[in-house]
């Protein structure tokens, strides 16, 4: 599917979707819980429907905002992953509570993505882990896993890190994990221990070593997912490029990693600000300057700050790229090849990328969308800076996060054609 996108001024008002992070966390823990969690706004997307089945196939309970959960055991043998790396990468080592083999598949790039950290993990315990294909996908695991003492890198995916807090406190004895190398992407180890201890589940981080007791017991709870930094960056550099525009939802104390976006837009002389007593983030049309941004704790981040880049006054420098390599695309090689397409200057260089900003681009071009939800919303806000419509292939991939992207976009005077 492809959507045209025609230049239109935007205002209005954005009630953020809730955040996927928190989601999948939140399901998981519920999911782990003896017990009736009520879990309100939670996202519905593909990622988190992987999530759902995978939790399912233990024998959890859904029923509305109700998650319930006991006397947890694998129903069927292959777990199908879609494209999320968060369902695969949190499921694995769940799964390997047991003894009976589980089979993971996924579709899109996820098969090609990165396990080499359960890999060498597994290995240490000599625990069952193994590749059916040439690819990382299929693999088959097996459990029981051990409780000890783990190395682990903390620069692949935050991903593999957080999978292991959520299995190694049911084990019956404690367990250290030790980072091998600098924890990247630290955002989301906090956000992952937040919602487990809201859980009841308490864990200790004196870096490098994470310390998780034993014989611990995830308890129900009632809450609710705060909305998506993430997400709401897209609409956050909508209103600095194109209109006013006001967004609810969002919780201006989150832990979540990605609000490091308001940071980003002042540090880049962006007007925005959060209204207290209306609870709502006012961002207005700026204009922005050229600044360097570090990506690696932010990476998902990369391709919207990069739309705002080129349009700043200037020139942008983004380090630590190499994390925009292995998501659903390349990302970085997806920016540079849409952004030199649309007329913008770019470089790579294996230790930074830099952009130079321009006022607005012509279009009247195709993009590759890259069958990537982010590249497809990062480039939909970079054609409200276009004089003629701009069509996005691949545009289909938002359904993964945002399902309801382009609704939310023509709410707020976006023209956007699909076809």
């Amino acid at each position: 599917m492809n959507v045209t996108l025609t230049p239109h001024p935007i205002s209005g008002h954005v009630n953020i979707v809730s955040s996927k992070s928190l989601s999948h966390r939140y399901m998981i823990c519920a999911g782990l819980a003896q017990g009736t969690s009520h879990i309100s706004n939670m996202l519905l997307s593909k990622d988190l429907e992987a999530t759902k089945l995978a939790l399912e196939n233990l024998g959890v309970v859904f029923e509305h905002e109700s998650i319930t959960s006991s006397n947890l055991n694998p129903k069927n043998k292959h777990v199908h992953c879609f494209e999320s790396g968060s369902t695969l990468r949190f499921m694995i080592p769940i799964y390997m509570l047991f003894h009976k083999p589980t089979v993971f598949t996924g579709e899109g790039m996820l098969p090609t993505r990165p396990l080499s950290v359960y890999d060498d993990l597994f290995k240490q315990k000599h625990l069952y882990f193994k590749r059916l294909e040439k690819d990382e996908l299929p693999i088959e695991v097996k459990g029981p896993l051990r409780p000890g003492y783990y190395h682990m890198r903390g620069d692949v995916s935050s991903q593999f890190i957080s999978g292991m807090l959520f299995a190694l406190p049911m084990l019956k004895k404690d367990s250290v994990i030790e980072l091998t190398t600098p924890l990247e992407s630290k955002g989301y180890i906090d956000l992952t221990m937040d919602v487990l201890t809201r859980f009841g589940i308490h864990i200790l981080y004196t870096p490098p070593f994470l310390y998780i007791k034993g014989n611990q017991t995830y308890q129900p709870i009632k809450g609710s997912v705060e909305g998506d930094y993430s997400q709401a960056a897209f609409f956050m550099v909508a209103g600095l490029l194109s209109g006013d525009i006001t967004i609810g939802g969002l919780n201006p104390l989150s832990k979540q990693g990605d609000m490091y976006i308001v940071e980003a837009i002042k540090k880049m002389h962006g007007k925005i600000e959060y209204h207290e007593m209306d609870r709502m983030y006012k961002i207005s049309k700026s204009e922005t300057k050229g600044t360097t941004i570090d990506l690696k704790d932010i990476p998902d981040l990369g391709p919207i700050l990069m739309v705002l880049a080129a349009f700043s006054e200037g020139q942008s420098i983004f380090l630590n790229c190499d994390r925009l390599k292995i998501k659903e695309s390349d990302r970085l090689d997806a920016m540079y090849q849409n952004l030199k397409k649309a007329g913008i200057q770019v470089e790579v260089t294996p230790y930074q990328t830099v952009i130079h900003g321009v006022k607005d681009i012509d279009g009247d071009v195709t993009l590759d969308g890259y069958h990537d939800h982010r590249i497809v919303m990062a480039l939909s806000i970079l054609s409200l800076k276009a004089k003629k419509p701009i069509t996005i292939t691949g545009s289909e991939a938002i359904k993964k996060s945002f399902p309801t992207f382009f609704e939310v976009l023509r709410s707020i005077g976006g023209m956007c054609d699909e076809s």
